[in-house]
């Protein structure tokens, strides 16, 4: 069942007291105490003694971290804390506009309402910092082994592998542009056609195997 929590200063319970009476008259259940879950809704009483008041902001994180939806009600002028300054707030400062709250109420709280917008909490980022230092430590641990493996055990790439890697590839070239290299004077003078001719990706090959054979020894 989802329930609807009011955090307010001293200074600003008789708005807290109306914004109470509206919504148990619309049905909703109030609770008195943090209620885990990410169903339940805080409505944030806000003022300017409320941004410094450590039990307001303090239960404002802790709704940013149960994932829970904030309804911040302005009782006075005030800007809004940073981590919910990205929120629209309902400015009662001036005008209580029961219709207002209530909407905002039946909007979060309908079937499919869209989730909080995930917030960087110092319990967020205290959680990140810790991720992030074990990863490093894990990357730090590899490295160590990767030269302990190599200085000391000598372990290498598999070099057989790599040597028949390259024996195949050459095969492959070899086989592939064969037929067109020049064999004879006349080959030799008709090799720039058979180039021009050649599919694009073999001219570069065709070019370099014909200059290694011109150049080598005997030729």
């Amino acid at each position: 069942m989802t329930t609807i929590r009011i955090v307010n200063t001293p200074g600003d319970a008789a708005l807290a007291a109306r914004l109470r009476d509206d919504l148990e008259g619309a049905g909703y259940t109030l609770a008195e105490i943090p209620a885990p879950g990410a169903e339940h809704l805080l409505a944030a009483v806000l003022s300017p003694e409320a941004n410094a008041d450590a039990d307001v902001q303090a239960a404002i994180t802790a709704a940013l971290d149960a994932g829970q939806h904030i309804i911040p009600v302005l009782a006075k002028t005030a800007p809004l804390p940073r981590l919910i300054d990205h929120l629209a707030a309902l400015d009662f400062s001036e005008n209580y506009d029961t219709a207002a709250l209530l909407a905002c109420a039946a909007a979060l709280t309908a079937p499919g309402a869209r989730r909080p917008l995930k917030v960087i909490t110092p319990r967020v980022r205290q959680s990140n910092r810790r991720i992030g230092a074990w990863l490093g430590g894990l990357a730090l641990l590899w490295f160590i082994i990767g030269l302990i493996l190599v200085g000391v055990y000598g372990l290498q790439a598999p070099r057989e592998e790599f040597n028949m890697v390259d024996t195949l590839e050459a095969a492959t070239v070899q086989s592939a542009i064969s037929r067109s290299l020049p064999r004879t004077t006349e080959d030799a003078a008709n090799f720039p056609m058979t180039v021009q001719a050649a599919p694009t990706a073999q001219r570069p090959l065709l070019e370099a195997t014909a200059t290694a054979l011109v150049a080598a020894p005997g030729r």
